[in-house]
């Protein structure tokens, strides 16, 4: 069972962000899948490892629209990214330790609730300030890195699960 339903309510009304978010969404219920089907530790690792990739691009990318639209609360929506990416990334850590998964759960609900979060807040509030400032363009001139698309897609698409 996903810890993650995707609904359209998630939705922040601007598609490449929509499908990044997505994306993380189903990377994120395929790493709690393995955790608790009691999948084998260089599968999880590689797992996360593809989460925190993803996530990486992802901030990257929403953040290169940020800097573009001169929003003024770009420091604040990057502090968020890097908060949780921090999070994100001690989760790795505490998987490549070995340590017990006992606290898995309370920091895979922090982490859901701090995606849920930047989503319904931070990320609506900038595609509003896109919207209301006409500024489509940016978000169409943006530099993508192609090659990890396709390699977070592969990742999240191995399990045939998906937002639902």
């Amino acid at each position: 069972m996903p810890l993650i339903v995707w609904t359209d309510s998630m939705c922040v009304g601007e598609k490449a962000m929509d499908e990044d978010h997505k994306n993380l969404v189903l990377l994120f219920n395929e790493l709690h899948d393995a955790v608790m089907t009691g999948r084998a530790k260089p599968e999880l690792d590689d797992l996360l490892e593809g989460l925190v990739t993803f996530t990486s691009y992802h901030h990257a990318h929403e953040e290169q629209f940020v800097a573009k639209s001169g929003y003024q609360f770009s420091a604040e929506h990057q502090l968020e990214h890097d908060r949780m990416l921090d999070e994100f990334m001690d989760l790795q850590v505490h998987f490549a330790s070995g340590k017990e998964l006992a606290h898995y759960m309370e920091v895979m609900n922090g982490l859901r609730v701090s995606l849920f979060k930047h989503i319904q807040g931070s990320d609506h509030e900038f595609v509003a300030y896109l919207k209301a400032w006409d500024a489509g363009a940016i978000l169409s001139a943006a530099d993508v890195p192609e090659e990890i698309i396709p390699q977070a897609a592969a990742m999240g698409a191995s399990s045939g699960a998906g937002p639902a």
